[in-house]
């Protein structure tokens, strides 16, 4: 078994589709590079997280800081269209569904234990949007001993200046960065 995992993190609706909710500009755009690496993935049998992020309907469960936001206009309601992962991206039998609330997904979520459990010690992180839940994960998974793995052109920021920024930033914690294209010709995967 591999010790490497690809986590699509809030591919949904109401993120990455023009109009959706809290849609991310540029998240649509990432969709085909996600599904390259996602392919890959599942062609070597390789363990794939679909993590997503879930608010009860009555927003008991939303942030602090979004509650206003949800007030207005309600995301990621279990059972909405904006839920959903998009076209392309779902889930396929025996790949990994993780709900999360916050912005990382190992806060409060069955991650940490699922990974350990099969022996898993590299992630790779792709989806939306790279300041926010990305970045968030990215920092906890190096902090709890993990190897981390950004895609710089399978993750979505609001604008380039601010994508550009945080993959400074993270690469700057010793976080690899690297393109789709460059990470599937790693010779580690080969």
């Amino acid at each position: 078994m591999t010790e490497t995992a690809l986590l699509v993190i809030d591919m949904q609706h109401d993120f990455a589709v023009p109009g959706g909710a809290c849609e991310v500009p540029g998240a649509h755009a990432t969709i085909g590079t996600i599904r390259k690496v996602l392919r890959r993935f599942r062609d070597l049998a390789w363990p794939v997280f679909h993590v997503v992020r879930e608010y009860r309907a009555d927003g008991s469960d939303v942030e602090v800081s979004r509650q206003g936001a949800f007030a207005r206009r309600p995301m990621v309601v279990p059972g909405t269209p904006g839920a959903r992962i998009v076209p392309g991206l779902e889930p396929i039998e025996n790949e990994f569904r993780i709900v999360k609330q916050r912005f990382s997904a190992f806060m409060a979520t069955e991650l940490d234990l699922i990974l350990r459990r099969k022996h898993i010690s590299r992630l790779v992180v792709t989806g939306t949007q790279l300041p926010f839940c990305l970045r968030a994960t990215l920092f906890d998974g190096l902090s709890l001993g993990y190897e981390m793995v950004l895609l710089t052109d399978a993750s979505s920021s609001r604008t380039p200046e601010i994508h550009l920024a945080n993959i400074q930033d993270i690469r700057d914690v010793g976080i690899a960065c690297m393109t789709v294209d460059e990470f599937l010709s790693h010779t580690d995967i080969q």
